[in-house]
Order: C-alpha cells, then structure tokens, then sequence
C-alpha cells in the first residue's frame, strides 16, 4: 500500500514538473526550509517552572557567615543589589595586558578572593572550575567572571582545578577535588560548578545558592536560550555545602566525557531534592568555542548502575594527590592527580 502511494505522488510531482517546472521548484525550496525549521522548534522551551527575578529574594539561600567573614561596624549587603543590568556584553576574546592588571583594578585579593568592603556580603562563594589545556578560554572566563561577581556585593573565591596529564579527564573528580580543598581556605558555605567555556550574560543572575540544587546555564546561545531536554543539569551548578555532603558529591569513576552530570542529578533527586531553575532571561549563557570530546564507552554502564554507588562513591572515597597550589592573582590554582598510585 505504501509502496503504491508513494509512486502516485512520484508520478504527480513529475506531471506537475513538466508543465511548470518553477511550481515545482519553489516547492521543493519551501519543503526543505520547513523540514530545517521544524527540528529547530524546541517544545521542552516552555512549559517548566522558572522562578521568576521577582521571587528571586525567596528562592536564595542566605548564608549564616558572621565570625571574621563579618564586621559589625558594617551594614548588611542587599541580597540583590539594586541596579543591576538585565544584560552584559560577553566579549570572547581578550586583552592581555587588561588581564594582567584586572586583580590590582578590581583591589583581588590573591587566590582570586574578594569581597565588598562597605558593607558584609549575604553570599560566601566558591567557584570551581576544572580545567584543562585552555588557557584562553581560561583568560576569557576570568577576565568576566570577576567583575560579574563584584557587582553582585559576593564574598568569593576562585578555584581552578588543573588535572594532570597522566589519566583521562575526570571532570566530576576535580569537582569533589575543588570542594574539599576550598574548604581548607575558607568556610564556603555555597559551591557553584563552572565550566570554563560558559560565560553568563545577565548580572541580575545572582551566583549563589537556591534552597535547591539549581541548573544555573539552562538558556545557552548553543541550544537557542531554551532548555533542550529537562534532565540536563550540566555546565553551572549552585548547590549548598550541606547538599553536596549529603548527596556524597559526584562519582569518582566517570574518566573521559559524558555521564557525570546527569548521575549527579539522579543522587540529588535520589536524596529528595528537587531541581530549581530561573527564567531563561536571567539564565542566559554564551558558549565559547571548543572541539567536542570523544564519549567515553563506559559512561551508560557507570550511568544505569550508579544508584549502587551513591553511598559510597564519591567524597566519602575520594583519593586524589595535589601536585602544585598556588595562589595566582586571578584564582587559586590546584594541578592534581586524579589517580595516585
């Protein structure tokens, strides 16, 4: 039956070809633009929950830092200062000299540490950021970042973790690296996971922590500022300390690409969290180039049989060496073996 359509309309299209040829042709020219535009409609764009800038001051979890992070001769910084801009320029490239005087410009305290001296910050940050061979993305990322975070009134610290080059990539482990060793610095009481090559767009999108685990990049200029699937959870994070303790942080096992992210968001849901996002004009993101990665084979195997690990895979069993630290202008830096012998 199919068949027998199928040649009717093939002898249909060749009748009407030969007594007008340009019906035919802008036909086919309207037939492929709506076969390129449909795909490109995403219906996971609407329809979910955002919270709203309105209802952001309920939605953030303030941090109890008080002891030497505190002044009392200081007033309160606002949760959300006044003024922001709804949009900032994203520039990908970078001036190397501005690069190198950002830290004295902007008064960084080194190890990429800052916070407002007129007034004590409701947010006490730790970024981390795994990392590596991208120095210029790097570049890009901290010559951003830091004044982004200064105009939010953040008490922050900046933390890249460099893995060395013996083993495959472990994006997830240099994560749980990064947790434990800002700790050593500072009583973070907020942790945000960054990828290096993602650089958000609105000052209004506060970097600190919701009451719930929060998908922070769910509006990429990549996917057209709409969510693509809704179980993805990768490319920014804010979660709590408590949270990330309670949930045992990432897997350890997942070396190379693919199947972190979304294992860390089945141990969040697992422990009863649920996902907060904010509306996509504050969740805006711009993506830097970069060549995709290889998928690791392992990673579905690893992925489907997590829920036998979440308890004890992960901070409770974390094993890592730290080969250098220092603290540079911009950041801290941790060049670390992921897997020591």
């Amino acid at each position: 039956m199919m068949n027998t359509r199928f040649l009717k309309v093939v002898r249909w299209v060749s009748q009407i070809s030969h007594s007008n040829s340009n019906i035919v042709k802008y036909s086919l020219v309207g037939l492929i633009i709506i076969c390129i535009i449909l795909p490109l409609r995403c219906p996971t764009g609407r329809g979910y929950h955002y919270v709203t800038f309105s209802h952001l001051e309920e939605d953030i979890y303030v941090c109890d830092i008080g002891g030497k992070e505190s002044s009392t001769s200081l007033q309160t910084c606002p949760l959300i200062p006044k003024n922001l801009e709804r949009y900032s320029s994203v520039k990908t490239s970078v001036n190397e000299t501005a690069l190198k005087t950002l830290s004295q410009k902007l008064s960084i305290k080194p190890g990429g540490k800052w916070k407002p001296t007129h007034c004590n910050p409701q947010h006490h940050v730790a970024l981390i950021v795994p990392y590596r061979d991208r120095k210029l993305q790097l570049d890009v990322f901290l010559k951003h970042i830091h004044p982004f975070l200064q105009k939010q009134l953040l008490n922050y610290g900046i933390y890249v973790v460099e893995q060395s080059s013996i083993h495959k990539f472990n994006r997830a482990k240099l994560f749980n690296i990064g947790f434990v060793e800002a700790l050593k610095d500072s009583n973070y009481c907020c942790f945000i996971f960054h990828d290096v090559d993602l650089l958000p767009e609105s000052p209004r999108h506060i970097y600190t922590c919701s009451k719930q685990p929060r998908h922070m990049c769910s509006a990429l200029d990549t996917f057209r500022y709409v969510l693509p699937y809704p179980g993805l959870f990768g490319g920014v994070i804010a979660i709590t300390r408590h949270q990330f303790e309670r949930v045992n942080g990432f897997s350890n096992v997942f070396f190379g690409w693919g199947g972190e992210d979304d294992d860390f968001c089945n141990r969040i849901l697992n422990m009863g969290y649920s996902i907060t996002r904010w509306e996509p004009s504050l969740s805006r993101y711009t993506m830097l180039f970069h060549s995709k990665a290889v998928p690791d084979p392992n990673r579905i195997h690893f992925l489907r049989s997590g829920y036998q690990r979440y308890s004890t895979d992960g901070l409770n069993s974390l094993k890592y060496k730290v080969v250098e630290r220092q603290h540079k202008s911009l950041y801290t830096w941790l060049l670390v073996d992921v897997k020591p012998e």
